[in-house]
């Protein structure tokens, strides 16, 4: 069973849910669901609970405080240019660090944290609307990168839990 998501690190686990979520192969409970264009709400909600039963080993420690400065930093990040930003809670586990949002209702993005260099990074999802051509897409996306590098330092330095890990 070389799929089989039971024998994976947590890192895994949530490549492979992640795919499934984007090729539309994901089920919950077992029962079939009508094949349809998953909106930008469904899936941030079946990413959060996937999340939830990926992790339910640790215990959200995230808290209101936590979210709140991310936010602030991040929507400062973007202060000089006209975006709509919308944003995930922020969830917090002893091996991962899990964050994202939308900005302009184009451009998903999803800021993972793990002990591991290689599997910690961001993920994009581009919508139907998004323009490759545009270049202001191109520097938001070049700005979600780069905010990337300081959040991915903070998180593993300072709360991450890196015993026995090597970076």
């Amino acid at each position: 069973m070389g799929n089989d998501i039971n024998s994976k690190t947590s890192p895994n686990q949530m490549r492979i849910l992640m795919k499934r979520i984007r090729d539309g192969n994901y089920v919950t409970n077992e029962s079939q669901q009508s094949k349809k264009e998953l909106t930008m709400s469904d899936m941030f909600k079946i990413t959060r609970n996937i999340n939830r039963v990926v992790l339910s080993e640790g215990e959200n420690k995230e808290s209101v405080y936590d979210q709140k400065i991310e936010e602030e930093k991040f929507r400062n990040f973007f202060n000089d240019m006209s975006v709509s930003i919308k944003l995930i809670d922020l969830e917090v586990y002893d091996n991962l660090i899990f964050w994202g949002g939308t900005i302009d209702g184009v451009i998903q993005f999803i800021y993972k944290v793990t002990p591991d260099e290689s599997t910690s990074g961001v993920e994009f999802n581009y919508l139907p609307d998004f323009s490759p051509d545009n270049p202001e897409n191109e520097e938001i996306t070049g700005r979600i990168e780069s905010y990337f590098e300081g959040f991915y330092k903070y998180w593993r330095d300072n709360v991450m839990n890196t015993d026995g890990a090597e970076n």
